[in-house]
């Protein structure tokens, strides 16, 4: 799909132009369009479309005019008008509208001087009348008077490189009617002189000083300007210098594009990128939480995708390695391929952390650069790759909750909690297709059974499809059973599918108390509070309040009132598997709280390989 702004507005979808409608419409796609990829407010949009004059039912016009407009892009192809608190937002994909062929072009002219006055005629070509011609509102007025600054900036630019390759006739020709409809625009009639200079029209070129500069004085007050008064210098100088050759074409500075393929199924999450990008806007620096499994790589890569044509000097990813089966990427690691993809060979790159942190900083400086910083295991593992320019965006993806980032370097939070039911259910039917369904009720109950996480939604949904036999309730069938519900959810030979060793990645950095509280809670099955803490775990107050505290932070548990807390079915089937410490303590769950038979002892299905277990009698002592 192509969106034309630079001319009258015009949307063109596989060679053929689509049908806007009346003015009204037209203006509400040019104002999302011009927002490109952020969300534009209703109040905004009911006053750019109505002004004061707003009738009480603007609200409900304003939702007839998205809902024309969706039906003329297609939204339900293309998911390309979104309703996103408090308004709308469109996506655009990076080269759909003619402005960022332009700037594309204009970019590359900078650094390549040998081909730029093709270059700038090319962007200038996409001009085809004034900006969003016919169009009306305080925005699209404003819009079309920047637009025509621009396009009357790199005509500019394009007439200085081919002054540098030598005034022509044709030149000269071009210019005259230039100065007459923009006789205040100093460098045209600079230009001018310099092109009837070099035509060897010398008087002429000094009659058109004296014309200007009577024009710059009766009118305005002042003086020629630097640059006219130089081009009068070089004039009186005598004949014209000869044309310059080519320079040699400036490098230019790499531009990473590093991002991973987004997830093309991708469902919901609306308010989380909603939130991100109100988050990144504000504070420049994004923290984005939530339990294993739960999408966050997949939300952040979705918005960075979204958000790409905002960092036209590139994005940088990595993949930090907080939690898997490796060890974590060191930040000097780290640090070094980001220097290496802006343009730094191996021997300018420093050896110490603080040397390549500040060399990092000092590369980015001024530049728009994203950078997705993904799972995080630690705050400190962050701190030096954060770049020390307001122009960079980042976004951190973590288990932890990074609360250092957020005290001590302003970052924001957003969490990820689980799928809403509803989204976790047309994940599902995306994935396993026509079989879901045929049976919403299994569905529904298979999005439950995997605790409404995106992980293990889309492995239950590889097991679904790799078994085209088996009848969903037969599926779900098996997961109902709790011990036998790990062992479901994983991929032979890949542990990044499987949730059970997702899980075992965060509980193995846990502190031992709140390892201990873990455990426990996964045998005690209910809400916990800090009394009841410090009765299954055997700690003192302190101890339990930091174990919950700790715990929250790893996302381990979640706050479901103040004060308590609890953790969804998969993790406490995971804190079941696990081996107990075997201390009186956690003995004293009462047998109505035992949420399966043996949950006291772990099942010897989720031992982890190499465990020998030893079931131990232990009598009753009236706890």
């Amino acid at each position: 799909m192509i969106f034309r702004i630079l001319g009258p507005l015009e949307v063109w979808d596989d060679g053929a132009r689509l049908p806007l409608g009346g003015p009204q419409q037209r203006t509400l796609l040019a104002l999302l369009l011009l927002n490109a990829n952020s969300v534009v407010s209703a109040d905004r949009l009911i006053d750019e479309l109505w002004g004061a004059g707003a009738p009480s039912s603007a609200r409900g016009l304003l939702k007839g005019c998205v809902a024309m407009l969706r039906r003329t892009l297609g939204v339900g192809r293309d998911e390309r008008l979104l309703t996103r608190a408090p308004g709308y937002l469109l996506q655009v994909r990076p080269g759909e509208r003619d402005l960022d062929r332009v700037e594309e072009l204009a970019g590359i002219a900078k650094t390549d001087a040998s081909r730029a006055a093709a270059l700038l005629r090319e962007a200038l070509s996409c001009w085809r009348g004034p900006a969003l011609d016919g169009l009306e509102g305080e925005t699209c007025r404003a819009e079309a008077a920047r637009l025509e600054e621009l396009r009357l900036a790199l005509l500019e630019d394009r007439v200085d490189a081919e002054l540098r390759r030598g005034a022509t006739p044709e030149l000269v020709t071009e210019l005259q009617p230039l100065v007459r409809r923009h006789p205040l625009r100093e460098r045209l009639w600079a230009q001018l002189m310099l092109a009837l200079h070099g035509c060897d029209r010398q008087a002429d070129a000094l009659a058109v000083y004296q014309r200007i500069r009577r024009a710059l004085v009766t009118e305005l007050g002042v003086e020629p300007s630097s640059s006219l008064r130089r081009a009068h210098r070089l004039v009186l100088a005598g004949p014209a210098p000869a044309p310059k050759k080519d320079p040699p074409a400036i490098t230019r500075a790499p531009v990473p594009a590093q991002l991973p393929a987004e997830i093309r199924d991708f469902q919901g999450r609306e308010a989380e990128l909603s939130e991100l990008g109100r988050v990144t806007a504000a504070a420049g620096t994004a923290v984005v939480s939530g339990t294993a499994g739960v999408g966050k790589t997949a939300l952040a890569l979705r918005w960075a995708h979204l958000a790409r044509e905002r960092f036209p000097d590139g994005q940088l990813y990595v993949d930090l390695g907080g939690h898997g089966p490796g060890r974590p990427v060191p930040p000097g690691a780290a640090l070094s391929g980001f220097l290496g993809a802006l343009g730094l060979s191996e021997r300018e790159i420093p050896v110490g952390l603080d040397d390549q942190a500040a060399r990092f900083r000092t590369e980015v400086a001024g530049r728009r650069l994203l950078l997705v910083l993904d799972n995080a295991g630690w705050a400190g593992q962050v701190r030096p790759l954060l770049p020390g320019t307001p122009s960079c965006t980042v976004v951190t993806t973590s288990r932890d909750s990074l609360a250092g980032l957020v005290a001590l370097h302003g970052a924001r939070r957003v969490g990820v909690g689980r799928l809403p039911l509803t989204d976790a259910i047309a994940l599902l039917r995306v994935l396993i297709g026509d079989r879901a369904d045929a049976d919403p009720r299994s569905v529904s109950a298979l999005a439950e059974l995997c605790a409404r996480l995106p992980l293990a939604l889309r492995i239950a949904a590889e097991v679904a499809t790799a078994e085209p036999d088996t009848a969903l309730r037969e599926l779900v069938g098996a997961l109902a059973e709790p011990e036998d519900r790990l062992e479901f959810l994983e991929v032979a030979g890949d542990p990044y599918a499987s949730v059970r060793e997702g899980l075992s990645w965060s509980y193995r950095r846990l502190p031992f108390d709140a390892a201990r509280v873990f455990r426990a809670a996964g045998r005690a099955g209910t809400e916990l509070d800090v009394g009841k803490t410090v009765a299954i775990a055997g700690l003192g107050l302190r101890a339990a309040r930091r174990a919950l505290s700790q715990l929250t932070a790893a996302n381990m548990l979640d706050v479901v009132a103040p004060g308590r807390y609890a953790m969804h079915d998969l993790l406490r089937d995971y804190a079941v598997c696990l081996p107990d410490d075997r201390s009186p303590a956690a003995l004293r769950v009462l047998p109505g709280r035992v949420r399966t038979p043996g949950a006291d002892r772990p099942h010897t299905r989720c031992r982890p390989p190499g465990l020998s277990v030893v079931t131990a009698t232990t009598e009753k002592n009236g706890d």
